[in-house]
């Protein structure tokens, strides 16, 4: 044995020693909690220590703990849709950290028209994503109502200002004339219900001309359960829904849970609502003609005496007859001389705010989620009850839901979607209408006082009628005919109730045998019923409600959906890949509206009941069924073609019960990304894309056949005697159907880039698109000798071509601030190019000026009389210097604009963010018909302009008025000189009114408008120190307004309302009742 070599292997054994000591002392083990912005822990975080394979993740609680080498460490922490952190450890052993939504990923994952989501930078179809930020920072209760503005070539108009008024939808213009231009929508990968039903006469539950408000389906969704909504625009993008998808489709995906400890959040909002828009009233002239008080009902009109040259003090009355006793004991008696009324009192305000309030709505959301790596849960509960600007109007809403996902093993997961809704309305009546708010309103001369608008008339004997109607045309309620209904009469004894209860469901059952194979079932029901109850007491203004009437219609809809899809990812060569799907689905939809109406009052009572009149004659009843099923066959190929250029071809085959025969509805797009990250100073991504594709819209059905009718008038020519009242019968239809009827077809393409800058801080995407829309379904008028008054049938043409973009700025980003720009813009121009041998086709049919499809023109010109012009455009004029009508209807206005913008910004510092939105839309008419009426009935300040004269003057009936007299009239000249348009040119001539010999052109306005359709601030408290003192994650406060401002060329009426509700028709207005502006206060808690 060497013994020297001891002591050197007693050194090395104590340096090898030494070093481990050393290496021991510098590495330590680290802990931290990981929570997502709201504080909840996040379960599974990847935690690695950078170029390394040491690494660990979160535990249920968030939690973590990992040692690591030494300060110099790096921890690398990822999680599937977060931003990726890298954290030096230093000299730190204990970390909070909190992860962020990876905005750039989201942006880039968008839900196909499937369901399935798919990467943006990979499709060559347009489509705009709406996530639920924005859809919060709307502040709107309807979900409709939050996209306004939003997305470029997307149309959102609400009719009018009622709680849960209907909302005007289309993407890129009209797409058909007879049929709805509402999107598909689809919830959850289903197919759900937004129609909008009118049911019942005029005066009843409401034709589109007149009547209540109806509904948008969409609405019933709460718009706190939204992730969020994709708009897909084109026919490729689109057709794999066939023949129910030419006007675009609506993909909406709810909230679902996130593995981790129970998230909950609990959200109040209060809004306060006024109306936007109120119409200038005069208040100088009383009730009469001529310049002359006259109480008789006859004289409807405002153009009477000078108010202020009045004797003053009490009226003179007859007190030995007839009289009028009001609720509260107040007496009426008539006039001593009708002609004569003392007292100056005006009560223009008074009869507004008896009327009109601040409206408000109190919404509550709570929401609780949460779940485990297997199994996730999401449910939530809201609440709204809302009264509206109109006294007696009112919203409330209940939403439930419950979203969950099972995932049973590596191969095999299942989700379930489940939603409640439950609501009930009171709508007021509007419109074309005598028993409309604003008609009765507006017409009343500024010396009646209304409230006093029910009590007992007595007649000269002494006999007392109770419940006796007063209004203005009706000054003591002695006629059951009141003229026109006092609006409070509207309010408190006409009722418009509706009661919605629906339930949506889906399921979805996902299978993957292997890496490359996926197999999806999927089926989900959406069923509701919509009871609407019509009651008009005794005494109410329209001829049909006049002795009484009350109607109740059931309105049901069921639609049931299911799919099977199988999809499979294949490696064709090196960098070419292939995703093929393939489809069956069969989708079921049924509709039944179930009509009554009872009509003649035996009883002046306002019980709603049945016993009213128990006669059979008095007694009406309809029923209506309408019965549709369809199969549709469909795949995608989608190829991957060195991960730069990426090509999808579909198609879809269908068969409807509505049409003999299958069609097919192909499509193509391409996407070409020409730049890839590079040169990220510049521009860090660009793409070309092109897409074309085919899809239809259904005709209605049953109408392949001609089918009998029943309660049709047996006699045209005398009395229009009931056949019911001879017990039934039965003949054919006046309207004869094609049995040879295809869907509408609608062939589209486009081309578009889109592009980011800067690292994608700015983002552009730009498009272009044509379409053509071939056998459209119309109701074409035919010869008597036919047999028929008109033929449903494949008739017409259309086409529509614009451009839109969108641009998104993040223009500053750092720990304390950030500010965001974004904005979209678009055109549409629309051409209707065939209809069938016929001029034109009414689409709207107003008593005076109508929408109408006309060929060589834009869809919904406005059609009516208009002044005759000479060659060079100026007015003909009689001989008094005024314009004269022409001898036939025509074009008075286009109501389709130029183009539409939308501009926003979100500036935020630390925890406090300001944002806003404007909304701008450029040319378009619009017909302002309340005002134009108006003018006959002398009520607007318009009407009552006093002018010195400067110089002689001449009015419409040739009268002439000396210079240096004071007069009721404006000054203007219509190309002849100066004229006066006073009583004779409002009520009796062409220039105001209704009827025959009236120039409607002149009720027609520049639709152009700009408005702050957002506003909102907020500040959240969430600070580390705020979250251990008091166990909450977060407390966001906020104040939104809405509709704030509004920049037209209209003064009393906001230029979206819409007489005909929801339809095709656009820039009509009677009566309509007013839209609304806001201010919103929010509190939303997260625990």
């Amino acid at each position: 044995m060497n013994h020297k070599s001891k002591p050197m292997k007693w050194l090395s054994i104590g340096l090898i020693a030494l070093c481990v000591s050393i290496q021991l002392n510098a590495q330590r083990i680290v802990t931290g909690v990981i929570t997502d912005t709201d504080g909840v822990a996040l379960i599974g975080v990847n935690v690695l220590e950078q170029g390394t394979s040491n690494g660990t993740i979160t535990d249920l609680d968030g939690k973590f703990s990992l040692q690591v080498a030494g300060p110099n460490s790096v921890l690398q922490i990822t999680y599937t849709g977060l931003q990726p952190i890298s954290l030096p450890v230093g000299n730190d052993n204990n970390f909070n950290i909190e992860m962020e939504e990876d905005a750039q990923l989201l942006g880039e994952v968008v839900v196909s028209a499937l369901g399935y989501e798919t990467r943006k930078d990979e499709s060559g179809s347009t489509s705009s994503v709406i996530g639920t930020e924005q859809i919060q920072r709307s502040g709107e209760a309807m979900v409709l109502n939050s996209l306004a503005a939003k997305a470029s070539n997307v149309e959102i108009l609400s009719t009018n200002g009622d709680p849960g008024a209907g909302v005007n939808f289309r993407i890129r213009g009209a797409n058909t004339i007879e049929g709805s231009s509402n999107p598909l929508i689809i919830v959850d990968g289903i197919p759900i219900s937004n129609s909008t039903i009118y049911t019942g006469g005029a005066s009843l539950t409401g034709s589109r001309s007149g009547g209540v408000s109806q509904q948008s389906r969409l609405n019933d969704l709460n718009p706190a359960d939204i992730e969020s909504i994709q708009v897909l625009k084109g026919a490729s993008a689109a057709s794999l829904w066939g023949s129910r998808a030419a006007n675009g489709v609506l993909v909406i995906t709810t909230k679902n849970g996130k593995s981790g400890r129970p998230k909950i959040t609990y959200s109040a909002s209060l809004s306060l609502d006024e109306v936007s828009e109120r119409m200038p009233m005069q208040n100088t002239y009383g009730k009469g003609r001529d310049g002359v008080y006259d109480e008789r009902s006859s004289r409807a009109e405002a153009w009477g005496d000078r108010i202020a040259d009045r004797a003053g003090g009490a009226d003179d009355v007859d007190q030995s007859g007839e009289y009028f006793e009001a609720a509260d004991g107040t007496l009426y008696y008539p006039l001593a001389n009708r002609n004569v009324k003392n007292s100056r009192e005006t009560f223009v305000d008074e009869n507004w705010n008896s009327v009109f309030q601040t409206g408000h709505f109190l919404q509550h959301d709570l929401s609780i989620s949460g779940g485990t790596e297997r199994a996730t849960f999401y449910f939530s509960l809201g609440r709204i009850d809302q009264d509206g600007i109109i006294r007696g109007s009112e919203y409330n809403k209940t939403n439930i839901r419950l979203n969950n996902k099972m995932i049973f093993n590596d191969w095999l997961s299942m989700s379930t979607k489940a939603g409640y809704i439950s609501s009930h309305g009171n709508r007021i009546q509007q419109n074309s209408n005598t028993s409309g708010l604003l008609l009765g309103l507006l017409r009343t001369p500024p010396d009646f006082d209304q409230r006093d608008y029910i009590g007992t008339y007595y007649n000269d004997d002494g006999v007392a009628t109770p419940r006796a109607h007063r209004s203005y045309r009706n000054l003591l309620g002695s006629s059951i005919n009141p003229g026109y209904t006092n609006p409070l009469w509207s309010l408190y004894e006409q009722k418009n109730t509706t009661d919605v209860d629906r339930f949506i469901v889906s399921s979805e059952l996902n299978a993957t045998p292997n890496s490359w194979l996926t197999f999806t079932l999927r089926g989900g029901v959406d069923s509701y019923s919509d009871r609407r109850i019509t009651f008009f007491p005794i005494g109410s203004a329209d001829s049909d409600t006049r002795n009484g009437a009350y109607g109740e219609d059931v309105v049901a809809e069921t639609e049931i959906n299911f799919d099977a899809i199988a999809r499979g990812n294949f490696k064709l060569a090196d960098k070419i890949g292939l995703t093929a799907t393939v489809g069956w689905n069969i989708n079921d939809r049924s509709r039944d509206i179930n009509e009554s109406l009872l009509q003649g009052f035996l009883v002046n009572s306002t019980k709603i009941t049945t016993d009213l009149n128990t006669a059979s004659e008095a007694s009406s009843i309809s029923k209506t069924r309408r019965l549709i099923r369809s199969n549709r066959g469909y795949g995608v190929l989608a190829f991957d073609l060195f991960d730069r250029l990426f090509i999808n071809v579909s198609g879809a085959t269908e068969a409807v019960s509505s049409v003999d025969g299958n069609f097919f509805y192909p499509s193509i797009d391409g996407a070409w990304q020409f730049v890839k990250s590079s040169n990220k100073d510049l521009l860090s991504f660009g793409k070309l894309r092109a897409s074309w594709g085919q899809v239809g819209i259904q005709p209605f059905a049953h109408r392949g056949q001609t089918l009998p009718e029943g309660g049709f008038a047996y006699s045209t020519y005398s009395d229009g005697v009931s056949i019911n009242q001879f017990g039934g019968g039965f003949r054919i239809d006046n309207t004869g159907n094609d049995p040879n009827l295809r869907p509408e077809l609608k062939t589209e393409w486009e081309i578009g880039t889109d592009l980011r800058f800067f690292s994608d801080k700015l983002s552009l995407n730009m498009t272009y698109y044509q379409n053509e829309i071939k056998d459209m379904l119309l109701f074409v008028e035919t010869s008597p000798s036919s047999g028929f008054e008109q033929i449903y049938t494949n008739a017409g043409s259309m086409e529509n071509k614009g451009f839109e973009t969108e641009i998104d700025y993040l223009a500053v980003q750092n720990n304390d601030w950030n500010i965001n720009v974004f904005g979209n813009f678009a055109t549409n121009e629309n051409l209707v190019t065939d209809l069938k041998g016929v001029t034109s086709v009414d689409i709207g049919a107003g008593q005076s000026v109508s929408s109408r499809a006309v060929v060589g023109e834009p869809l919904g010109v406005l059609w009516s009389t208009s002044a005759q012009r000479n060659p060079d455009g100026s007015y003909v004029l009689n001989d008094n210097g005024f314009p004269i009508i022409t001898s036939s209807e025509g074009i008075v206005g286009d109501p389709n604009p130029d183009w539409r913008a939308g501009l926003g910004f979100a500036v935020s510092w630390k925890k406090l963010t300001l944002s806003a939105l404007f909304d701008h839309q450029q040319g378009g008419d619009f017909s302002f018909r309340t005002l134009f009426v108006l003018g006959r009935f002398g009520t607007t300040a318009e009407t009552a302009v006093e002018t010195m004269l400067e110089q002689d003057i001449v009015n419409y009936d040739g009268d002439i008025f000396p210079a240096g007299t004071l007069v009721r009239g404006n000054i203007y000249d219509f190309g002849g000189g100066p004229v006066l348009r006073d009583e004779a040119w409002y009520r009796t001539g062409p220039g105001g009114g209704f009827g025959d010999g009236k120039i409607y052109e002149f009720g027609i306005y520049d639709a152009t408008n700009t408005r702050l359709r957002e506003l909102s601030l907020s500040y959240t408290l969430d600070s580390p120190w705020f979250r251990n003192k008091t166990k909450i994650s977060g407390i966001t406060f906020t104040a939104t307004g809405r509709n704030l401002f509004l920049w037209d060329n209209l003064e009393g009426i906001d230029p979206q309302v819409n007489q005909f509700g929801v339809g095709n028709s656009r820039g009509l207005d009677y009566f309509t009742n007013p839209s609304t502006k806001s201010v919103l206060f929010s509190l939303r808690i997260t625990y």
